[in-house]
């Protein structure tokens, strides 16, 4: 079984022992992904744009040059697990997800939790199927 390491260049280093993605054959397996993401440096110097709109937008933007980076967009995710600060924010990241994903076809879990960087508001990790489907 082949295995793929991605860290694309358009987005920040990991921060920590881990890669961005791994891919074993057809599967992808996409780390958390969030605003700071798309940001480098070290991991107390990065500065968040605040709210959960805009870093909803910017955490979706960062999975999908992941997945560019692996030859795959969102229409091959199949499963998906959002973690966000507050209960009331996961109203704002499924409306975007209605936008970006507008065909389902994945299932998803949504978890409340304490983030480790205090500006974050969420993180995302996806699954993708990069072989053909019927």
């Amino acid at each position: 079984m082949k295995k793929t390491i991605y860290n694309p260049e358009t987005i920040g280093p990991p921060v920590g022992h881990f890669d961005r993605a791994v891919q074993f054959d057809n599967w992808l397996f996409v780390s958390g992904v969030s605003a700071m993401t798309g940001l480098s440096g070290p991991m107390n110097d990065r500065k968040l744009e605040p709210g959960i709109q805009r870093q909803t937008q910017l955490t979706l933007d960062n999975i999908e040059k992941v997945l560019q980076a692996a030859g795959a967009s969102f229409d091959q995710v199949y499963e998906m697990r959002i973690i966000v600060k507050e209960r009331e924010h996961f109203a704002e990241v499924d409306r975007q997800l209605r936008e970006r994903i507008p065909n389902k076809g994945y299932i998803a879990h949504g978890y409340k939790g304490e983030l480790l960087h205090p500006e974050m508001e969420l993180e995302i990790e996806v699954y993708a199927y990069l072989g053909e489907l019927e």
